[in-house]
């Protein structure tokens, strides 16, 4: 309707941040074995393909090619908006008690990736990363069963020796937001305190 194009014509979007997981208690607590599907399609739909529905929806408005048509905004790195998703390292590495959650996050980093190859180009001109943060005491974190070994072992094993704090994560995120990070896309950045690439005990002899 006219109504609506007129609102449209009104707003637009520079960065969308993806920060949603969530998956059934069934599934998060016994054996990875026993998932069911129902629990297997109610994580995946919540976790990984709502970053696909979401950014179906919000690119109308991130478009380089709608930007075009509501502002000035000319060059390559002034134009380019981005989606940014919020991931794990149990995405690729076994982490116990992850469960259903590791293959979920390993659905929304390939959703990410696929995404920043869709949209890179003309005439979208969007970027897309993920921010890989280290264990966070957040709501979808309470369900994870022994959240608090997890951040302990970070503690001895990480390279800061020391958990991350939500705004360390936060800080990349919004680098990831604005035109600083214009060049940078297709990517997953590490907020761990380097403990994703550690390969053995944290002490030196």
């Amino acid at each position: 309707s006219g109504g609506g194009n007129e609102k449209k014509s009104k707003f637009k979007l520079n960065a969308l941040v993806h920060s949603v997981a969530h998956a059934p208690t069934s599934a998060m607590k016994g054996s990875f074995l026993d998932t069911t599907l129902d629990d297997y399609i109610s994580t995946h739909d919540v976790s990984s393909y709502s970053l696909l529905r979401v950014a179906r929806y919000a690119l109308p408005y991130l478009s380089a090619q709608y930007h075009q048509h509501t502002t000035e905004r000319s060059t390559a790195s002034s134009s380019s908006s981005s989606i940014t998703a919020l991931t794990y390292l149990g995405s690729t590495k076994v982490v116990p008690n992850y469960n259903i959650m590791g293959s979920a996050k390993s659905s929304l980093e390939n959703i990410a990736h696929t995404l920043a190859y869709e949209l890179g180009s003309s005439p979208h001109s969007v970027r897309v990363n993920c921010v890989s943060a280290g264990p966070i005491s957040t709501l979808a974190s309470r369900g994870i069963v022994n959240l608090g070994d997890m951040k302990k072992d970070v503690e001895e094993r990480s390279m800061l020796r020391r958990n991350v704090t939500g705004e360390e994560v936060g800080n990349v995120v919004a680098f990831l937001a604005g035109e600083e990070s214009g060049g940078v896309t297709g990517q997953t950045i590490f907020v761990d305190g380097g403990y994703g690439v550690m390969g053995g005990p944290s002490s030196v002899c």
